[in-house]
């Protein structure tokens, strides 16, 4: 692409064209000339600030805590695109109600490209079955640009429970209706993924809802909470060192990190695949080169080998394939998924 070496000057710097002279002796302007150049010139210096970018530091908005596993993939992935754009990616977190608000703030914000949001499907595709009153579309709301990484959730439970496989963890659920407690965000793999667990083994748990962060994990660890379906980023370590015990992972297929734990159907439970999603978007209607210079250091970062290596030591993968027509149209089939999932189920919401 040609560089310019400034934009052009703006529309209102522009030198009229002289016409005759007026009664002082000076040249009049030629209106018409000035007018029909306007145009040409506001065209050329928008083009010249959408190649400029980015100019400044981009804020990247986190709809959860710190602590949390898309805050920890969101430093992730902030680190990367820093080194991609050249400018500071700053990480922004405005936790609350299973993401939708971030999500609301970046789709009001302005369509610039300095504003984006780490997209999850708990605000991008279920927010609505959840949030009957969400106040963006999940869809006309926003610009896609790229989903970027996966991760697998896993059953875990307090170490001090007698519960040491799957089976016994049903059995002891379907003895005990209701008497087991999981928790986690609602609309989030934590919620999700027990609410799921429960529908496809016949099995009562509890749920019990929390703000964000790594409280759940806290409680889990003291016995507040029994069971957890966390993500692999928040609860590795912490399995590692025996302060949870990890019972199945929640995917069709096993860890890298985790190769001797089964799935949850290898360990005899219903098939249960919550495995969430990171992705980029901003708010609808961004430029299309901005989209475009967002994307290409999305894809770059996909596909270096420095970011796998370093999510895939907690548990995630990069998605090797999208962009943002893919992105766009997957949102669209999981909100149709999600939402006659909700109308089967009832789930709980806030």
């Amino acid at each position: 692409m040609h560089q310019l070496k400034g934009p052009p000057a703006h529309p209102a710097n522009l030198a009229a064209e002289p016409g005759p002279a007026g009664k002082d002796g000076r040249p009049a302007l030629r209106r018409r000339s000035v007018l029909a150049a306007l145009p040409l010139a506001v065209a050329a210096w928008s083009a010249a600030a959408e190649e400029a970018y980015p100019a400044r530091p981009v804020k990247l908005v986190v709809g959860f805590p710190p602590g949390g596993p898309t805050d920890v993939i969101g430093r992730i992935i902030a680190s990367h695109m820093t080194r991609e754009l050249g400018v500071p990616v700053i990480i922004e977190n405005m936790g609350g109600a299973g993401g939708t608000v971030g999500a609301a703030h970046v789709a009001r914000s302005a369509a610039d490209g300095y504003t984006l949001l780490v997209s999850v499907e708990s605000s991008q595709t279920r927010g609505k079955a959840l949030y009957p009153t969400l106040r963006y579309d999940q869809v006309e709301d926003f610009s896609f640009i790229r989903k970027l990484a996966k991760q697998r959730n896993l059953v875990v439970v307090n170490p001090r429970l007698p519960l040491t496989s799957v089976a016994a963890l049903i059995a002891e659920a379907k003895a005990h209706p209701g008497r087991l407690t999981y928790g986690g965000t609602v609309g989030t793999s934590s919620h999700i993924g027990g609410t799921i667990f429960n529908s496809v083994n016949g099995t009562e748990m509890t749920f019990i809802s929390y703000a964000g962060g790594n409280q759940p994990i806290t409680d889990l660890m003291s016995g507040t909470l029994d069971v957890g379906f966390f993500t692999e980023s928040t609860v590795a370590e912490l399995i590692k060192v025996g302060r949870l015990r990890a019972l199945a992972i929640l995917a069709p297929e096993r860890s890298p990190a985790f190769p001797d734990l089964p799935t949850v159907t290898e360990a005899g439970g219903g098939a249960v695949d919550v495995s969430p999603w990171f992705g980029l978007v901003g708010p609808q209607g961004l430029p299309a080169a901005v989209t475009a210079r967002l994307y290409q250091a999305a894809e770059t970062v996909s596909q270096s080998p420095s970011f796998r290596d370093q999510i895939e030591t907690i548990g995630a993968v990069p998605i090797r394939s999208s962009d943002p027509e893919s992105f766009r149209r997957e949102v669209g089939q999981e909100i149709i998924f999600w939402t006659q999932w909700a109308e089967q189920n009832k789930p709980q919401s806030p």
